[in-house]
């Protein structure tokens, strides 16, 4: 009988509560606007260069790589034969590049660097990852990477390899259990 009762009122109650809800959703929706709701801030989407990158510690790079800080060499008209590219570093539009001039040790030079001890003030202009790229008064040198078999290797001898030696296990006896002394079990005589 109880449920004869309630069958009426059902889509009463179920219209009132959606209309309570819409109102309530209403005013949230109000009084967030006029409480001084900010805008959405503008993230960078993952995967994308910042706009501000932040600085490139050359001379760590340089380091990291290998060079080595030497004094600027005396002027060869063969400019392509001074120069040697011992590394290169990209990072978005810039990056940086290790230059060896005349033999010396490679230092480090920025994308828009002028290369110290080179007459006719050749900069880095672009790098890539297998090349640099020098520019001066309308000329450009492309210096390129030398293949992988192709670069010169270290003379020091190689350092000696860790050898695994099988660890012996120990040898268990089984144990037997022995009764503490003066434990007895005393059985019944006959």
């Amino acid at each position: 009988m109880s449920s004869s009762r309630l069958a009426p009122r059902l889509p009463v109650a179920l219209v009132t509560t959606v209309l309570w809800a819409l109102a309530a959703g209403s005013a949230a929706g109000w009084a967030l606007q006029w409480g001084g709701a900010q805008r959405p801030v503008d993230v960078p989407v993952a995967g994308t260069a910042p706009a501000a990158a932040p600085a490139l510690d050359v001379a760590a790079v340089a380091r990291a790589l290998g060079a080595q800080p030497s004094a600027a060499a005396p002027a060869d008209p063969d400019l392509a034969g001074r120069l040697a590219l011992r590394g290169v570093l990209t990072h978005g539009a810039g990056g940086a590049a290790l230059i060896a001039l005349d033999g010396q040790p490679a230092r480090p030079l920025r994308v828009g660097a002028t290369l110290d001890g080179l007459e006719g003030g050749w900069t880095l202009r672009s790098v890539t990852p297998s090349a640099a790229v020098l520019a001066a008064k309308g000329r450009e040198l492309r210096l390129e990477l030398p293949l992988p078999d192709e670069r010169p290797r270290s003379t020091a001898a190689p350092l000696p390899r860790p050898v695994a030696t099988p660890v012996p296990r120990p040898v268990v006896a089984p144990s037997v259990a022995t009764p503490y002394p003066g434990m007895g079990v005393n059985l019944p005589q006959r």
